[in-house]
């Protein structure tokens, strides 16, 4: 028996096997996160095209078994991906993570201040957040005003709710 190893040659020392397997199942939690995600929100990510039409492709697939393999499929296109920024839109886009939970609350609190306090809560809004359409923002302040005055103490109403959503986009884009 002859030894082939030379003590002298340094041994190419990579990740283990071990370390190999935990990256890909870390790979694999992430693309599951990520077919979870609606149509649109994944038109939004930040990933090649091929990756984009595999998680489509991945709400086709009715097999449980197919799913299994074609989310394999999404972790090897991941790893060509910048991992941090994929995570960070995933985070953005997932409605109960604590970035996205953190914006609902700040836009509640802009909206009621821009329901209570009128115009000065408008020119302060709009000075914090410079891509916002300001005739738009004052439409559906006047508009959620009005419905509030009319709709006492029943709940927020559509024009309520649309301000929300509107506010939120503009928190949102401010914390990107």
């Amino acid at each position: 028996m002859y030894d082939t190893h030379n003590p002298e040659e340094p041994e190419d020392e990579g990740p283990s096997k071990s370390q190999l397997k935990r990256e890909d199942e870390a790979l694999q939690a992430v693309g599951q996160r990520l077919v979870e995600l609606s149509k649109a929100k994944i038109s939004k990510l930040p990933v090649n095209e091929l990756l984009r039409e595999a998680l489509l492709e991945y709400k086709r697939i009715s097999s449980r078994e197919a799913q299994r393999r074609h989310l394999k499929r999404v972790a090897k296109l991941l790893r060509d991906h910048d991992l941090e920024a994929v995570k960070l839109a995933l985070e953005r886009a997932s409605p109960d993570s604590s970035m996205s939970m953190a914006s609902t609350r700040d836009a509640e609190r802009w909206c009621d201040r821009l329901l209570d306090e009128g115009g000065a809560a408008l020119t302060e809004f709009v000075s914090l957040h410079p891509a916002v359409e300001v005739q738009r923002l004052r439409q559906l302040q006047r508009k959620a005003a009005k419905a509030r005055a009319g709709n006492a103490d029943q709940g927020p109403t559509p024009a309520q709710r649309e301000l929300l959503r509107y506010v939120r986009e503009q928190v949102l884009a401010v914390a990107r």
